[in-house]
């Protein structure tokens, strides 16, 4: 007895339930419609990087020292892990700040 039904001829004039937008009507905001983002390839998925290279890994930090995100490079996985060896170990020799 506590919930009741509501009958659709009560229904309010937004069209769905709780005065929640439609998907049609949502505008800019649906996933499908959004610009899919570009990845630079900075390597070939088969090169090999060199972790002695410090101009080569400084191409993959940022002006602020982090090392930039795979996604964003497009650099296989294994890359990144070398990547981010090379750039500790250069860090730690001090050849990058």
């Amino acid at each position: 007895m506590a919930m009741q039904r509501r009958n659709s001829s009560s229904s309010s004039s937004s069209g769905g339930s709780g005065g929640r937008p439609d998907r049609e009507s949502r505008g800019d905001r649906d996933r499908d419609n959004m610009p899919v983002r570009k990845r630079v390839r900075i390597l070939d998925p088969n090169d090999i990087v060199n972790v002695n290279d410090v101009e080569f890994l400084r191409r993959f930090i940022t002006e602020y020292g982090k090392i930039v995100p795979a996604r964003l490079t497009g650099v296989t996985a294994a890359q990144q892990r070398q990547i981010k060896q090379g750039v500790r170990r250069a860090r730690n020799m001090g050849l990058l700040a």
